[in-house]
Formats: structure tokens, sequence, C-alpha cells
């Protein structure tokens, strides 16, 4: 994306953002305020820094399109840098302040975790997609002794990770391939789709690992309860359903070899609309259709300067 050997710290660790096809959109935004504590310890004292400032946030902006969080922390950070010179505050003491912000960043996914917890403890076999940060504290904070049936996920298979650590729990696990699931979700008894989220749209649309959409559309059909987990930093207000960008990554993590007259279509994302999303759980509560979320405002950025 850009000069290997032009790179400062914080552009290596925005291209490793992304790069990145193992971690969910929250451990990547937290990587997102690395950046900005490397860009304030190398540029500090130069008259670059507040240019670099505002460049970085669109380069953050537009590394991962289908993650709000990215761009939400991103602005955040810039605004708190900026906040942080105008009060005329060390470097020490702004790096410390995106230390703090970054910190509340990760506590936030354990108040979602507790809220989902005491909404949905009554099932006894629920169903997950993909590898969510999010979900496996859920999970960890319910205990084991439940069914959970995971789906694969593929390419990249990061299912067969999140059915490693609920075994580790105590769960009892079924793999399926992603195409089983409408059937495994019958045969299994499934009562609840649990997953986590990228992106959400205000009015309740769901950016998540593609496969989460038709999963939730054919378990709706089962009377299934579809449950999003997901932190008020995802949510974006600036986007609506045709104007999200949907990531699309190399043909190569579906197929090794080119077939002639064969294009492969490898769709990271899917967009599931709120007219299957039964309830979407934040830090703040469960909100249920018709949905109208708050976008994230940064909390009380000035909070992380005191």
């Amino acid at each position: 994306m850009w000069g290997e050997a032009t790179l400062r710290t914080y552009d290596r660790v925005l291209e490793e953002v992304r790069l990145d096809k193992s971690h969910g959109a929250l451990w990547l935004s937290c990587r997102v305020v690395d950046a900005f504590i490397a860009l304030v310890e190398e540029l500090w004292g130069l008259s670059e820094l507040t240019g670099e400032l505002r460049a970085l946030v669109e380069r953050a902006r537009s590394c991962r399109p289908s993650m709000a969080s990215i761009a939400n922390v991103a602005e955040a950070s810039s605004r708190l840098v900026e906040e942080g010179l105008a009060l005329k505050l060390s470097s020490e003491s702004i790096v410390e302040s995106l230390r703090r912000f970054k910190s509340a960043i990760e506590g936030v996914k354990a108040e979602v975790a507790r809220r989902a917890v005491e909404d949905l403890s009554w099932p006894k076999v629920f169903m997950t997609h993909s590898l969510s940060s999010t979900v496996l504290e859920f999970f960890k904070l319910l205990g084991g002794g439940r069914t959970v049936v995971v789906t694969e996920s593929r390419p990249l298979m990061e299912g067969v990770e999140a059915a490693r650590a609920l075994g580790l729990m105590g769960f009892d696990v079924k793999l399926v391939v992603d195409a089983a699931a409408y059937q495994a979700a019958k045969r299994f008894g499934v009562e609840v789709f649990v997953f986590g989220a990228d992106s959400v749209l205000p009015d309740g649309y769901v950016v998540n690992k593609a496969g989460t959409a038709q999963i939730a559309i054919a378990l709706k059909h089962l009377g299934v309860e579809n449950a999003c987990l997901c932190e008020s930093v995802k949510v974006n207000d600036k986007l609506t359903p045709e104007s999200v960008e949907l990531e699309v990554k190399e043909p190569s993590e579906v197929l090794k070899e080119d077939l002639r007259g064969v294009e492969v279509f490898n769709l990271y994302f899917d967009l599931t609309p709120p007219s299957v999303v039964d309830k979407i759980v934040m830090e703040d509560g469960v909100h249920r259709a018709p949905y109208s979320l708050k976008p994230f405002a940064g909390w009380r950025l000035r909070s992380f300067l005191e």
C-alpha cells in the first residue's frame, strides 16, 4: 500500500491492520490507537505532526472500509491528540491519554458480554459464525455445559479457532460446514444464533463476516432468535445500506489455481438486514427493532486527558 522503505512505525502498524486476516474489528481498532501513539512519539516537536495526524486518520479510514470502528477510533484518537496539543500537554501525557482510551475500548467488550449473559442465559443450544472476540467473551462468562454449533467460516476457517476455544471452555461443540448451517440448526435444535459485527448502521443493518446474512435469514424461518453482540464504537451513521463497502480479498484464498473463464469473488463481509436481527446487545443495553442506534461519539474524550 505504501512504499516499504519510507514507512514510519505508525504507518507500519496501519499496514498490519490493512493486511490482517485473523483478528476482529475491536482488536484492530486498538492497534489503530497504537499507530497514533507511535505518531506522537516519532513526530513530537516536528512541524509535520499536525498534517500527518489528519493524514493518518484518512489512511485508517480507507484501510478497512467494512470496519466502522477503525474509522471511529482513528477520528477520536486524532481529536485526543489535537486537544492535548491545544492544552499544551507533554507528549508523555498525550500518549498516556491514548493508552487510557485504548483500555476503555478493550473494556467495553466485557460490558457487552455481561449484558448478553443477562439477556441470553436461557438457551441450551446456540449457533455462531466466524470468530468474534466479543462473542467468545460472552460464552466465557456464560459458562460451559451447553451446545454451540459453530460454522467453519470459509475461506480461512476461523470458525475452527472459535470451536477450539469453546471446547476448552467446556461447551459441547458441533463444527459444521457453512453450507450446512440451516440443516444443522434443525438437527441440533438451535435456539439462538449469536454473532458479532464489524460495523452497524443506526437502523440495525449489520456488517459481519460473509455468511452471517444467509444464516440469519435461514434461521429466522426456523424461529431461531438472531442476536448481534456489538460495541457502540462500531456504529456508523455516515453510511447507508447502499453505500456500505464490503471488502473483497485475494482469489487465492478460495482457489489456488487459475481456471479459464472463472473469476473468483472472495467477498469477506455481508450486510444482514434489520428485519432478521431480533436484538443488538451493546454496552448500554439490549436494543430491538425498530432500531435507532446512537453513533459513536468518542465517549467523553476530555476525560482521558485528565
